[in-house]
């Protein structure tokens, strides 16, 4: 058992004290920085203590039923052909393609990033993964072309955002998975607010860097070039298609999709001469690896938390206490804010698993669908990303550029107010989102 749970049962305390005390326990153990996987077990060990209906038995039973489901099989094929994407080098023609179609705007660079950003969250689905890449591929030019380091770094973190609101977004599977939901009903509900995300950060960029005169004249608006570029970057482009394509079309499920889309680089990759020697398989698979075994413990043991809030009706206290205000102006105001900071302090998928069946009947009650309040909560998670104290984009580059957390926080500043506007425009008219079925 865990430390306040034999200390409650020596005192004779009631469960409900001792939930209490084993709550504020696990919570000084987040402060602290145990990782995140430790804190949520501990938790579910503890109730599980608590509750003879929640045994421990209870707790491998929970998880194998949860991992026996189809569409998971998607998270790590996804994974795969991100980093296959990667170890291929196939992003320099993804940069060439998003240079020409957006280098001739002010703040070249900058935008240049953001449509990369883009594309990159089209293939590999993470927000990690791209704020990453990006980073790696764009900091020494961005640099050299005279940006303030501060506003590189934040324009990189704003772009890794995309990653989980534009499909295919792995995000969006276990979304799927965990609230029974089709997730290519969600990929489909996801692409307008993506692509208006990517408008308002490149709108954004293009302002910011016409006032402070960033940028370079180097680049024209050439649509010969952007043919050439179209053409070096085909496969990439039809690895897009072939992902999003089957999906949409309803011909294959996202696992096959995905299944596909790996043989398909691969393939055109050997046939035009780019792949020489087999390591960056067995990189690509290592990656897989260690992701994939990051994201599916935490997401177990999100699950089972949120088994056990159901089961003591939290979910119903916290709608009834937001719906207790009447006035739907105050429960959308409330609404909001609760997911910018839940997003700020929750890693994407516990706060995703948690805090979004929490609040789903006040915004039920609004007449948001459970699909589109899949959509937009996902754009709250997404900004959560640049948020302090959680930012895990921030965390990324960062450490890639050397440029303390609360500057690149502060920098981020503007992308943060225009996402936030995106995210209360579709909470106010949902209906906007016209792909959502």
């Amino acid at each position: 058992m865990t430390g306040p749970v034999v200390l409650a049962s020596t005192l004779g305390l009631a469960p409900g004290t001792t939930l209490a005390l084993l709550t504020v326990f696990v919570a000084a153990l987040f402060v602290l920085g145990v990782p995140i996987l430790l804190v949520f077990s501990t938790w579910v060990i503890g109730f599980s203590v608590l509750f003879p209906a929640f045994g421990l038995q209870n707790m491998s039973v929970a998880a194998y039923y949860q991992l026996w489901t189809f569409p998971l099989t998607a998270v790590p094929l996804f994974i795969l052909v991100g980093a296959l994407i990667n170890q291929l080098q196939i992003a320099r023609d993804i940069i060439g393609l998003s240079r020409s179609l957006a280098g001739w705007l002010p703040g070249s660079a900058a935008n240049t990033a953001l449509l990369t950003s883009g594309v990159f969250s089209a293939i590999t689905g993470s927000n990690a993964a791209t704020t990453a890449s990006v980073g790696e591929a764009f900091t020494d030019e961005l640099r050299e072309e005279g940006y303030d380091p501060v506003f590189s770094a934040a324009t990189i973190a704003a772009g890794g955002t995309l990653g989980i609101v534009i499909p295919p977004s792995v995000l969006f599977i276990l979304y799927g998975v965990t609230f029974n939901l089709p997730v290519s009903d969600l990929f489909i509900a996801g692409a307008f607010p993506g692509l208006l995300m990517l408008a308002g950060l490149i709108a954004t960029a293009t302002i910011i860097s016409h006032r402070n005169g960033y940028g370079t004249g180097e680049y024209t608006f050439d649509v010969r070039e952007i043919l050439r570029s179209v053409l070096r970057a085909r496969n990439s482009l039809l690895a897009i298609v072939v992902l999003l394509g089957g999906i949409f079309t309803g011909v294959f499920t996202p696992s096959e999709s995905a299944s596909i889309a790996i043989l398909f680089v691969v393939t055109a990759e050997f046939l035009s001469g780019n792949i020489r020697g087999t390591a960056f398989i067995s990189e690509s698979v290592r990656l897989t690896i260690y992701l994939v075994g990051i994201i599916i413990p935490v997401l177990v043991t999100s699950i089972m938390i949120q088994q056990s809030l159901s089961f003591l009706n939290l979910q119903d206290l916290v709608s009834n206490a937001i719906l207790a205000l009447e006035s739907p102006i105050l429960v959308g105001v409330t609404l909001i804010v609760v997911m910018l900071l839940s997003g700020s302090v929750l890693a994407s998928i516990p706060n995703m698993i948690l805090i979004a069946p929490l609040l789903a009947p006040a915004a039920f009650s609004l007449g948001i669908s459970p699909l589109m309040w899949g959509v937009i909560f996902m754009i709250s998670d997404a900004i959560g990303f640049i948020t302090p104290p959680y930012g895990l984009n921030l965390y990324i580059i960062s450490s890639i550029t050397d440029i303390d957390y609360m500057r690149i926080a502060w920098g981020a500043l503007p992308y943060f107010f225009v996402l936030t506007s995106i995210l209360v425009l579709f909470f106010a008219f949902p209906e906007l989102n016209v792909l959502a079925p």
